[in-house]
């Protein structure tokens, strides 16, 4: 396996691992721990002393991190990506019943999206939920590993007319999850680990059930979900780890 060969597989793990910006967040956190950075809250009394490696998170969506030099501060290195992708979110009250037959998800864009290449592809769901527990309520990671739902498109004799016709992605792209008995609530109940009247509310977003691969005649193309913008959220914090920070105060925020 040659170096490129081997950064597109880190690479493409790590996207694999990343379904939506919670994910990224929480894989970024495991990175900059192993390397040795302390993770600070923002409601605790911050005390820094030179040659400390920190991070922060908030709303567990971004993540910032930072070295301290060991002499003195003469100036910064800074690099930032974001962790989000664009997506569909599941809105707030998601069940659309349609004809007393099947359910569909009634969703939104997120960030700026190629819509066609959502059609006929198998998707599922992740992102985090708000449940109550014996010990007070708390935000729960989730990631529905299996093929859950899909937008389907329609036979061409049904839509004539398609390849002129624009997306509307509140009639044309509303994802299919299931028969007349699917029950989204009881599902993130379900993936929540409690029960149904304690999942309190959700933020979740489709993302495709493809990996990614590397292609080409000599292997020298790779394609994949989310790319935006997680190539540049892996490489910045990389770049951030194996930076040296004798006189500049390193930053990297994702």
């Amino acid at each position: 396996m040659n170096d490129f060969q081997k950064t597109a597989k880190e690479m493409l793990d790590f996207i694999e691992k990343s379904p939506t910006c919670f994910h990224a967040v929480v894989n970024i956190g495991a990175m900059l721990e192993e390397a040795g950075y302390v993770r600070l809250r923002e409601n605790e009394e911050w005390k820094l002393v030179k040659g400390g490696k920190y991070y922060t998170e908030r709303n567990d969506s971004s993540v910032i991190a930072f070295a301290v030099p060991t002499g003195t501060v003469k100036g910064f290195h800074m690099a930032a990506a974001h962790s989000d992708s664009p997506c569909f979110k599941v809105k707030e009250k998601p069940e659309l019943t349609v004809e007393d037959h099947y359910m569909r998800l009634n969703t939104e864009k997120y960030g700026g999206m190629i819509l066609s290449t959502w059609f006929d592809r198998p998707l599922s769901l992740a992102g985090r939920a708000v449940v109550r527990t014996e010990s007070g309520v708390k935000s729960v990671l989730l990631n529905i590993d299996r093929d859950l739902c899909i937008i389907p498109s329609l036979a061409i004799h049904m839509t004539r007319g398609m390849a002129d016709h624009k997306l509307n992605p509140q009639v044309d792209l509303l994802p299919l999850l299931g028969g007349e008995n699917a029950d989204y609530n009881a599902l993130i109940a379900e993936e929540a680990g409690v029960k149904k009247e304690d999942a309190i509310s959700s933020d979740m977003f489709l993302y495709p059930r493809q990996h990614g691969v590397v292609f080409g005649m000599e292997n020298e193309f790779i394609a994949s979900p989310r790319l935006d913008d997680l190539q540049c959220a892996l490489s910045a914090t990389e770049a951030f780890l194996n930076a040296e920070n004798k006189e500049k105060l390193l930053i990297s925020a994702v």
